[in-house]
């Protein structure tokens, strides 16, 4: 099977209403393997007509799915769960093959899709109503759970089905179609997930995939009438200019975007549990999460001896193509993705921050990579502090007291990840209340997630001064 799918050059095409279908004229963009620079496929790029034709199909089967029993509709689910099973190393291949994750990270992330599948078809359980009191005589007052209708999924590349599973297993139990628009760099791994619900025997226009630009799918689906929530996953960017054309017909809109995240590393922390949760959470999918450790606010006292430990940890970390055991670090999605590595990295010296490890692209390895960085002497108003980079790089940050290190941490944009390392209750139980930051974690990594409980940021605020 490694042969077959290393050499074989796929091909995707769109899926609407229950078949696979392409025009005589359709054009099609490339997947190339970030490790390798080799060719893995070609995508069928939508156009505005084909997008509109999926919205449509999507509508016209949303008056029969929505009146399916919603035990019926689990049923999908929980065969779905069964053939992801099945084709979970087929999967996690074409995943590390795309966007270059190593293949136990992308085998966990398929695990990841089965129990989802397994767990929102038993959400449909829960979808409970209301009865209550009601002000006049002879009079009941009940409320109840309704689907919205088409919803569009939009899903980024660095968690290419366990992302999509969130967003289209939970739109499907509730009794909403969907129509899925996948990152270009992912769109084959997009293809085996739809073919599954497909071999689960979802109906015909339940579930429909539209594979292409964010120009043309993208504001497309943002700009439908019959469209009428859209999830998207990605940039701050990208999700603004979602919300304003969204606003236009009144969707309903859910968006994850950016994280700045950091870990708070106090004086009577144990260090070296901190430089390991530290490490996992910076480089871990190269640093390619939303939640991802970019930063580390650390107490002057101890930061000599956590920077030599996570320095330890991080040379100890093996670079390369993650099809290949052993790997655990592998490349940046793509070469714009290195570039802007590149670019963070050279404006941080420029402020004065002092590499300590990495810095440097791997060239030898002939794929996307750059070394995991450690960067220290980082204020925190440098652009290092406050950006998100996307990738492995870890800003040290330098602090005298808890109250320092908690108003460092508040003072981005973003909150969507904290975690704290220390020994005292107080310090902890005080970080878990005034972290701004949608999780907090306590003795552990930035980088987790759990299934059944919230997951999102705080409001996006101003820059500190």
């Amino acid at each position: 099977m490694t042969n077959q799918i290393k050499h074989k050059i796929l091909q995707g095409e769109l899926y609407i209403n229950g078949k696979w279908v392409s025009e005589p004229d359709q054009s099609y963009f490339e997947s190339l393997n970030p490790a390798t620079r080799e060719l893995v496929g070609i995508c069928a790029a939508a156009t505005r007509e084909q997008v509109n034709d999926a919205v449509e199909k999507a509508n016209a089967a949303y008056s029969q799915w929505k009146n399916i029993p919603i035990p019926e509709r689990a049923a999908y689910l929980t065969k779905a769960a069964q053939v992801f099973e099945t084709r979970k190393e087929e999967l996690a291949r074409v995943m590390t093959m795309e966007m270059g994750k190593v293949l136990t990270e992308s085998l966990g992330e398929v695990g990841v899709v089965s129990a989802t599948a397994q767990y929102m078809s038993g959400e449909g359980r829960r979808l409970f109503g209301e009865t209550v009191p009601a002000g006049f005589p002879d009079r009941n007052v009940r409320m109840v759970r309704e689907p919205l209708g088409v919803a569009a999924c939009i899903t980024p590349w660095n968690f290419p089905v366990s992302l999509a599973s969130y967003k289209i297993f939970s739109a499907l139990i509730a009794g909403n179609t969907v129509v899925w628009k996948p990152a270009s760099e992912v769109a084959l791994s997009a293809k085996i997930f739809v073919e599954i619900l497909d071999e689960s025997g979802l109906p015909a226009g339940v579930l429909n995939l539209i594979t292409g630009s964010g120009s043309t799918v993208g504001r497309t689906l943002a700009l439908h009438p019959d469209v009428k929530l859209i999830s998207f996953t990605g940039s701050t960017e990208v999700g603004q200019q979602l919300a304003e054309m969204s606003s236009k017909t009144l969707k309903r809109i859910s968006l994850e975007l950016g994280g700045k995240n950091a870990v708070i590393v106090l004086k009577d922390a144990d260090l070296e549990k901190a430089a390991d949760g530290i490490v996992k959470s910076a480089f871990t999918t190269t640093g390619q999460r939303c939640t991802a450790a970019s930063r580390v606010i650390v107490d002057r006292s101890v930061k000599e001896q956590l920077v030599q430990k996570v320095v330890q940890l991080t040379k100890s970390m093996k670079i390369g193509n993650g099809l290949e055991a052993g790997n655990q670090v592998g490349p940046l999605v793509n070469a714009d993705q290195l570039n802007t590595v590149e670019k963070y990295v050279k404006t941080a010296i420029e402020q004065g921050g002092k590499i300590v490890s990495g810095g440097q692209r791997v060239t030898e390895l002939g794929g996307y990579y750059y070394e995991p960085t450690i960067i220290e002497n980082v204020k925190p108003s440098d652009v290092i502090a406050q950006e998100e980079i996307f990738g492995p790089v870890l800003a040290i940050i330098e602090v005298d007291s808890y109250e320092e290190a908690m108003e460092v941490n508040n003072g981005t944009i973003y909150g969507l990840s904290t975690a704290i390392y220390t020994e005292s209750l107080h310090y902890a139980n005080r970080a878990s209340k005034e972290a701004v930051s949608g999780l907090v974690y306590i003795n552990n990594g930035t980088s987790n997630a759990e299934m059944g409980v919230a997951f999102g940021d705080e409001n996006v605020r101003k820059r500190r001064p």
